[in-house]
Formats: structure tokens, C-alpha cells, sequence
């Protein structure tokens, strides 16, 4: 799989440029994956009063223009490592099976993953750091409070 990568490389007339993260960009990601997480807390809550309320035999309103589609499935869920590694067990014994299963991680492929986390500003809250502008408003979503 490739992966793109873009190097910037001003004019020489133009000189160094400054790349920064600005603290708007910076309190947009924030905001949006706060709302994020609350709007996915909220559909985890709604989700299990919805089937708490079909298990009991509700019926749908007909009054709104959605209608819930319930689709029953049955899923096997299998442990392939466990698997595996009874199989490596009966195989090399359990010595060599955690050798197996070192050898076999060490061995795998890297893939890089980078995860942005918001945290909180020491600099910032310790009133050492001066904004231009205010802080955006945080958002909140008004979704059946």
C-alpha cells in the first residue's frame, strides 16, 4: 500500500515558512470531537431504550418520516488466536508454542497509525499564553435533551 506523502518546500524568495497548527484549528477538532463523542454516547443510550422498547412489543409510530429497520442476525464469533495457538500448543508443545507466537509477532508488519488526542494546554491554563481571539463557543447538540 503506498502512502502520500507532501514535503513543502517554499520559494527561495519567499523564504522559511512557518507551519503551525493555530489554536482555532486546534479548538474546531476539539469541538468536533467532543460532539463527536456525546452524539455517540447518546445513540448507544437511544439504541438500547429502542430495543428495549421492541423487546417489549412496541410498535413504530407511522407520523415520522423514518421508519427503524430491526435486522435479526445470528453471529459466531471465534477467537482465531486463541485457536491458533491451542493448535501451535498441540503442535511444537507449550514451550515452543510461545516461541511460535513471539516469533509470529515480531515477525508481522508495521503499520503506522497516528491518533490526534485532545488534552488540555498547561501553558494555556496557567494563563501563560495570551489568544488573539477568544475561543470558539463550544457546540452542544439540543438532540432529545
Amino acid at each position: 500500500m503506498a502512502i502520500h506523502e507532501a514535503t513543502i518546500h517554499p520559494f527561495p524568495a519567499q523564504g522559511r515558512v512557518s507551519l503551525v497548527i493555530t489554536s482555532e484549528q486546534i479548538s474546531r477538532y476539539a469541538e468536533v470531537s467532543a460532539l463527536v463523542n456525546r452524539l455517540e454516547a447518546d445513540q448507544k443510550k437511544q439504541r438500547l431504550e429502542l430495543l428495549a422498547l421492541r423487546a417489549a412489543g412496541a410498535r413504530q409510530s407511522s407520523d415520522s418520516p423514518y421508519l427503524l429497520g430491526f435486522v435479526d442476525q445470528d453471529r459466531r464469533n471465534v477467537d482465531w488466536k486463541a485457536l491458533a495457538i491451542g493448535l501451535a500448543e498441540k503442535l511444537f508443545g507449550v514451550e515452543g508454542a510461545v516461541s511460535w507466537k513471539d516469533q509470529a509477532e515480531q515477525s508481522a508488519s508495521i503499520l503506522p497509525i497516528t491518533q490526534i488526542r485532545v488534552k488540555p494546554n498547561p501553558e494555556y491554563a496557567a494563563g501563560l499564553v495570551m489568544t488573539a481571539m477568544p475561543p470558539a463557543p463550544v457546540m452542544t447538540a439540543a438532540f432529545g435533551d
